[in-house]
């Protein structure tokens, strides 16, 4: 049933290798699903370095507080019989520790009836049903939020075939069409991006088409037609100029001014006979992209320069027949990421900190600059602190007044990232301070909406 849901997903849409090192710090975390078809897992996500949300595909999600050494499976609604996709990994969306929201299908794939969000807005204490449809032949595909209310959903009907797109400006209790474009990916309530197969000869066929929209959805319009063999399976921006989607045949491809100007990257070393699914990229530098090698074993293409080069990242995954795929990737930071895998396996990094990826030393604290800056309506701050120490983490506005603290605690040695969502901010000028026992800095931001 998952290889019939890739085929009916890819309908709907239109449905020379510089290698730096090898890098093998991937290992196996315990799903407390088990193995096999019927642990399927999709999306993951954290909201913090060590809270964590997997999408599962049986109406449950996997949550861990301690990155990943334990994870316990959440069931909001044990009763109702709903499915998710694992493939594409599409189905879960948060955007801080309280605010998640989870599509699913009722009745499961080989019954669908109809599409519901799951929601919970105190970081899974309880949830909530928000129903999308209750048409024979729905299933939910996508859901994805910015802030705690823009989002966006994709509804598809097996029968008819047809797909259906709807937006909330309300967290979900409130949902109003607006005019799809395939697969989406938005970075605030007004820019996104879309992929999908124009072709008439036969499904997900070429041209493929990167379409842009700057009034949340409203309106659409082509940035880039590619005519040559190889579908796309995944979309990312980092930023409103950073984007990359990564697709079948080895395709890979990214813009570094909004989608004006797409170019193929071919250095990457994705494999030419492998479909990637997912790609992740912390900033305009760092980024993951999953493959496989010659021999079919899972691995990652990994960069730290915006593509210029790339380095290898093995994992310790298996090679059953047929299921070796990566279906998602999420790093918080450059140091910590997760990914998972086909059969439910989930891995972890853990890297050693250098100055290449980092660009600051253990031995020192460190603030940087947030990314990206100017910003709207979230962005991310990132420090280091080379011992463990009481750390604070504050935003104050032109008049010294504290608008929010984003950090009070105390933090083990490490790099940490933290974000900013300043959707309820006016625009301006704002500070942000860290302070610690030993050190303290303050930097300056800008806010534009």
């Amino acid at each position: 049933m998952k290889k019939l849901f890739i085929l009916i997903v890819m309908l709907i849409i239109g449905l020379t290798f510089n290698s730096l090192k090898a890098e093998n710090s991937w290992s196996l975390q315990t799903n407390p699903l088990g193995t096999g078809d019927a642990a399927m897992i999709g999306k993951v996500q954290f909201v913090s370095p060590t809270e964590g949300w997997i999408s599962g595909s049986k109406g449950d999600l996997l949550h861990t507080t301690d990155a990943g050494a334990n994870w316990v499976v959440v069931t909001p609604f044990p009763n109702d019989t709903v499915e998710s996709s694992s493939d594409p990994a599409l189905s879960m969306s948060w955007v801080n520790q309280t605010h998640g929201w989870k599509i699913n299908t009722v009745g499961g794939f080989d019954n669908p009836h109809g599409a519901v969000i799951h929601r919970t807005t105190n970081g899974g204490d309880s949830w909530e049903k928000l129903i999308l449809s209750s048409t024979v032949g729905d299933v939910g595909i996508q859901v994805q939020f910015v802030d705690e209310n823009n989002g966006w959903v994709l509804v598809f009907n097996f029968y008819t075939p047809s797909a259906s797109f709807l937006r909330t400006t309300d967290g979900g209790n409130n949902w109003s069409p607006f005019t799809g474009a395939g697969i989406f990916y938005f970075v605030d309530a007004n820019n996104g991006w879309a992929f999908l197969a124009t072709g008439t000869s036969g499904y997900n066929m070429p041209p493929y088409k990167i379409l842009h929209t700057t009034n949340g959805g409203t309106d659409w319009s082509e940035q880039f037609t590619d005519n040559t063999p190889g579908g796309y399976n995944a979309m990312q921006f980092s930023d409103l100029n950073n984007g990359w989607v990564v697709g079948d045949a080895g395709k890979v491809l990214k813009t570094t001014d909004g989608g004006t100007h797409w170019d193929f990257v071919t250095n990457s070393g994705i494999n030419p006979n492998n479909r990637s699914k997912t790609v992740f990229f912390l900033d305009a530098n760092k980024g993951w992209i999953s493959s496989k090698n010659d021999n079919g074993y899972a691995i990652i293409q990994h960069t730290t320069d915006g593509g210029a080069s790339w380095a290898t990242q093995g994992t310790p995954l298996e090679n059953p027949e047929g299921g070796n795929a990566i279906f998602s990737i999420y790093f918080y930071d450059a140091q910590s990421g997760w990914l998972t895998a086909d059969y439910g396996r989930i891995c972890r990094y853990t890297g050693t900190t250098s100055v290449d990826e980092n660009n600051n030393l253990l031995d020192e604290f460190s603030l940087s600059q947030n990314y990206p800056n100017p910003f709207n309506p979230t962005t991310t701050i990132r420090y280091n602190i080379p011992k463990a120490t009481s750390v604070t983490l504050t935003i104050y506005n032109m008049n010294g007044q504290v608008v929010e603290r984003l950090v009070n605690q105390k933090q083990e040695p490490g790099f940490y990232s933290v974000n900013w969502d300043a959707s309820r901010s006016s625009s301006g000028v704002y500070f942000y301070q860290i302070c610690t026992d030993d050190f303290q800095q303050v930097k300056k931001c800008l806010l534009i909406k």
